[in-house]
């Protein structure tokens, strides 16, 4: 009996082609047998995909394999299989809408000054220090 589970992840990286990304992930998706969304934009891709582990695994894999998105850090979830009813994968404007497409800047190491990644116990040293200064998105 196989296992279901379900892929989440966030791949900030410059695209120059989106179009010729969104095929080649729907194409990959299908031949997996993988349904969910996929967003992909000139900054980057964004998935949440759900199916047998296995073919996830395969997934994950060959999507590591371009350049941009080999530090994808991808999460697991429990799944059953029945998550999503298709597979959506679209090219976007934005990969995160701010409204403000040209104003992302996005390199190979991630978004252009966008902030520093904290732990969660830093996350809660700022909030004691700063309070109602802090707001979350």
């Amino acid at each position: 009996m196989s296992l279901n589970k379900i892929l989440l992840y966030y791949g900030f990286a410059p695209i120059a082609d989106p179009q010729a990304v969104m095929l080649w992930q729907r194409t990959l998706c299908e031949a997996l047998g993988l349904k969910g969304r996929i967003l992909i934009s000139p900054h980057g891709i964004n998935g949440t995909l759900g199916g047998k582990m296995e073919s996830l695994k395969k997934y994950a894999h060959a999507t590591k394999e371009f350049k941009g998105f080999s530090k994808i850090d991808f999460k697991w979830s429990a799944g059953t299989g029945n998550e999503f009813s298709k597979l959506m994968v679209k090219v976007r404007k934005e990969l995160v809408t701010f409204n403000t497409p040209d104003e992302v800047q996005v390199d190979i190491t991630g978004v252009v000054n966008g902030g520093k990644h904290l732990k969660p116990q830093q996350v809660n040293v700022l909030v004691d220090k700063r309070g109602d200064d802090v707001v979350f998105f």
